[in-house]
């Protein structure tokens, strides 16, 4: 074809067609760039392909992933309120009798409201799209909005974690070291260690210092903060499956 082309171009010059000759020079032009242009046109469809798939995969993996995430928050919102339940009982009880105290397992309930929890959120993918610059893929900017304020609430709730945790770590269980058994508080969960101790000191004294009653209070108030930004988390994430449907 390129041959062809040539000989005609020879032909227009040799017989001095001077104006043909630029007319079709033009016209060779002309199909140049209509060839380009198509090529270009192939590869943009090639490459919108290829972009949809990958968004179609994103979209897919975070709506698998979230869904995991769904089932993981309620497990850790049932345990939260399993933890709250026993700081309530064990707040109500402060001030309390020697008789009232008797009638409840005080080590098991001890046990219950110092349980360490984490949620563990699968967020590979997120964090795939976000560090690799792919969230530009999703053309849908009601699902990246929701992904950001996913982030954002991520880092509030990241926040109530750390300052339940570090009272829990730092201030409650120091002010209980020499006031409780820890060995027969930690016989809930049967370690070769644990069980009777000799040196079990009398509740009653722990049951009636003001001090343990506002550290309870305070377990509580962290522990409301917590159950606030899982509420908010359980919305976010059904309105993230809800936005991914396949």
């Amino acid at each position: 074809m390129i041959k062809f082309f040539r000989k005609i171009r020879y032909n227009l010059m040799e017989t001095g067609k001077t104006t043909k000759y630029f007319k079709y020079a033009v016209g060779e032009i002309v199909l140049v760039m209509i060839g380009i242009l198509l090529a270009l046109q192939v590869n943009n469809g090639n490459q919108n392909r290829i972009e949809n798939n990958e968004e179609k995969e994103v979209i897919a993996k975070l709506h698998t992933d979230f869904k995991e995430n769904k089932g993981a928050l309620k497990k850790y919102m049932i345990r939260n309120r399993q933890e709250m339940d026993a700081l309530n009982l064990l707040i109500n009880l402060a001030g309390a009798s020697k008789d009232q105290l008797s009638k409840h397992n005080l080590d098991s309930l001890l046990y219950e409201s110092l349980s360490a929890n984490d949620i563990a959120f699968a967020d590979n993918t997120l964090k795939n799209v976000m560090q690799s610059g792919k969230l530009n893929l999703i053309k849908d900017d009601s699902i990246t909005q929701l992904l950001y304020q996913w982030n954002a609430l991520g880092e509030i709730r990241k926040e109530r974690f750390y300052r339940l945790e570090r009272w829990a770590n730092e201030e409650f269980v120091p002010y209980l070291l020499n006031k409780i058994s820890f060995r027969e508080m930690d016989a809930q969960i049967k370690l070769k260690w644990t069980g009777k101790s000799k040196l079990k000191p009398d509740y009653y004294i722990v049951f009636n210092e003001l001090a343990f009653e506002n550290h309870l209070d305070n377990m509580l108030w962290y522990h409301h903060q917590v159950k606030e930004r899982c509420e908010e988390t359980n919305v976010l994430i059904d309105k993230i499956i809800e936005a991914t449907k396949p």
